[in-house]
């Protein structure tokens, strides 16, 4: 019983239920299709043709208004234009002049040119006057949206909340010039179910404490401009909606379910050929038309339930053949917690006969509750009502599944060999823990192998930059010592000379100590983490390798953080990273012979994070290569140049031990590395939210 319970609240919280009832809704779709056809719109396309022939969208206005003055000639019933025009025509002749004397001081003139065709608007909005015209509004969070002209139509409501009606915000229309000509204004928002599929759509939506129809019930009422919203039984729907003597059924939302028609069964034709006059005007007469772009890329296409993909004007104009020819569908609300309730019901009825071991009066049962399930949905269905079937019929078939399972595991032989199995796979697991456990026993010993290999890689290069610090205080001391020889000689020496002489040997011998004591500090075993400034090991890297970078002729530009930066891990790891880096950068300067060899160091952060960019101006790295310049083992270098493990021990002392990344690309003739490690206060902040 409590797991009958759990198993149907998991049903009721679980949005596969929808996804599912979808799927059942679109199965009666196509089981039982509208045996009407779209007889009364006439969709007028902005279609690639259309395109070609006069330019890429927008148009200019006049071209606009000459396509609705063609349609107006043939007397339709109304004008659903598809089109928001929220800014002014750039290429009207007036808003050219106003462009070239505010932002060239130059004025323009076009002599010759008519004044009526000075205002592609003004135009425009003479020929939206000829017909009765209905315009549309969106609401886009992205954009600023505007006050609107409200549409005339009457809406008038009996005691129906309307604050579950979706909200229109930011509104965005077209200019007062059109809105105040127009007969009527419509939404234009169709939001397609969870699972990407339009089937339904809002007739009503509200913006502020106005109601605002969809474009295709505008288009009705811009001949009878009166809507009426009725309660209405909770079995049939969840208010009613009279518009032009038409009455159908609305859920709480004011959502109704379209009937789409099949794709080749709409009206259509091309904005070109009405405007080249080589479509009969006269085929539109008497008829509702939407003009609208089809074209990809100008407009909304949306999915319908037989996986075709339509232009968004065909949208608004199905609602009008839906109203007209009565095929517009209601799924009540009230409908999906009463099937999973009933639902639920029948389970435990299921239940019951399954411990009496009743199995032919489970099957029986079974098909009986969905088969008259079956005949209800389908009358109700030729009453234009959808009953949500598949909140009763999926979770209770899913029941069933299960405890059918459950007739099989009852048996004692295969609840034996289900035993079994289960010792069986646990044995599985426990080899399979014991390899996993052993490979990475060995990734850890060869990652340690390869941190050993790089190190001894960095103290060879670290002995030949000592050799190159002492070069200088040795040769300094050979001359003290000669100079010494040469003054005792010449009766020179006196206590101010051996001061002096025993200062500048020790400076040196001092310089040659701490050469070493950096030394140890980069070789020493300790590798304990502490929180250290990010400047210091920058600093102490290039004091180590200052007498490579001297003799070889190489500029070092370095900019140190005027605040301290300070970072957790190891220090003397951070210095290996810095130093294979600009090892690295000295091999690229060398092998490239660049005439002005420069390393650029900036050291700097900010609250959350400090970061190092290191440059070069050595050529860059092959672009096919340097996605793979941190894999272990893979080199540029010549053969015996490189070891391939340097970038990839940076790699993961950065990103696995510090917490921080590493990146790399190719800038000005050169390579750019740039790391970014957190800084010690968030590591702090880190582990007290643990405790």
């Amino acid at each position: 019983m409590i797991l009958t319970i759990c198993f149907y609240l998991f049903w009721w919280q679980s949005p596969l239920l929808s996804q599912l009832d979808y799927k059942s809704y679109d199965l009666l779709t196509h089981t039982f299709p509208s045996y009407h056809t779209p007889g009364s719109t006439v969709v007028v396309e902005i279609d690639d043709k259309s395109l070609k022939a006069f330019g890429q969208w927008p148009w200019p206005r006049m071209i606009t208004a000459e396509l609705v003055n063609s349609i107006a000639d043939a007397n339709p019933s109304a004008v659903a234009l598809d089109i928001v025009f929220s800014e002014k025509d750039r290429s009207s002749p007036v808003t050219l002049r106003t462009f070239y004397r505010d932002f060239f001081d130059i004025n323009i003139s076009l002599e010759g040119l008519p004044k009526e065709l000075d205002d592609n608007d003004r135009i425009l909005s003479e020929a939206i006057t000829r017909t009765k015209t209905v315009l549309p509004v969106f609401s886009d969070i992205s954009v600023q949206g505007k006050e609107c002209v409200l549409p005339s139509t009457v809406i008038q409501k009996d005691e129906i909340p309307t604050e579950q009606f979706q909200n229109i915000g930011n509104v965005v229309c077209s200019l007062p010039m059109y809105q105040q000509r127009a007969k009527g204004i419509g939404h234009i928002h169709a939001v397609a179910d969870s699972d990407g599929t339009l089937r339904r759509l809002s007739l009503l939506m509200r913006h502020n404490n106005t109601l605002i129809p969809t474009l295709g019930i505008a288009a009705v009422t811009s001949i009878e401009p009166t809507i009426r919203i009725y309660p209405l039984s909770a079995l049939m729907g969840d208010m009613e909606l009279t518009v032009a003597g038409s009455r159908f059924a609305l859920d709480q939302h004011s959502n109704a379910l379209l009937e789409f028609y099949p794709f080749e069964q709409y009206e259509r034709v091309s904005a070109y050929d009405l405007l080249t006059h080589t479509y009969d005007p006269k085929r539109l007469q008497g008829k509702f038309v939407f003009v609208g772009a089809t074209a990809f890329g100008l407009d909304t296409w949306h999915t319908i339930s037989d996986g075709s993909v339509r232009p968004g004007v065909f949208t608004h104009a199905t609602v009008v053949e839906n109203l007209i020819n009565g095929d517009l569908k209601v799924q009540p609300s009230f409908y999906r917690p009463l099937n999973i309730v009933s639902s639920f019901v029948i389970a435990l009825v299921m239940l019951i006969l399954m411990i009496r071991k009743r199995y032919l009066s489970v099957l029986f049962f079974s098909i009986m509750v969905v088969s008259v399930a079956m005949l209800i949905t389908y009358l109700a269905w030729q009453q234009h009502i959808y009953l949500s079937l598949g909140y009763l019929i999926i979770p209770l078939l899913s029941y069933l599944f299960i405890l059918s399972l459950l007739m099989f595991v009852i048996d004692y032989r295969d609840k034996k060999r289900f035993i079994d199995e289960i010792q069986r796979t646990s044995e599985q697991k426990s080899r399979l823990k014991s390899a996993l456990d052993r490979s990475e026993n060995e990734i850890e010993y060869q990652k340690a192998m390869l941190f050993q290999q790089s190190k001894l890689a960095a103290m060879g290069e670290m002995i030949d930059n000592i050799a190159h610090q002492w070069r200088q205080p040795l040769n300094m001391l050979s001359v003290i010592v000669q100079d010494t020889q040469y003054a005792y000689g010449s009766g020179k020496v006196d206590k101010n000379y051996i001061d002096t002489m025993t200062s500048e040997s020790m400076e040196q011998i001092v310089f040659m100590s701490q050469t070493i004591e950096d030394f140890r500090n980069f070789i020493k075993p300790d590798q304990k983490n502490a929180s250290f400034d990010l400047n210091q090991p920058v600093a102490e890297s290039l004091e180590l390798l200052a007498g490579m970078f001297e003799s070889q002729r190489i500029i070092i530009d370095v900019q140190y953080c005027d605040n301290p930066l300070d970072i957790f891990g190891s220090a003397s790891e951070f210095k290996q990273v810095m130093i294979n880096l600009l090892h690295n950068a000295r091999d690229a300067l060398i092998e490239n012979q660049s005439p002005n060899p420069t390393i650029t160091l900036r050291v700097f952060g900010d609250d959350t994070y400090g970061a190092i960019t290191l440059q070069d101006n050595g050529g860059g790295i092959h672009p096919d290569v340097i996605e793979r310049i941190f894999e272990p083992y893979f080199t540029t270098k010549e053969e015996g140049k490189g070891s391939g493990i340097g970038l990839y021990m940076s790699y993961a002392i950065i990103r696995t031990k510090m917490g921080g990344s590493i990146g790399v690309e190719n800038v000005d003739n050169g390579t750019m590395f740039t790391l970014t490690l957190p800084l010690w206060r968030d590591f702090e902040e880190k582990d007290s939210k643990k405790f």
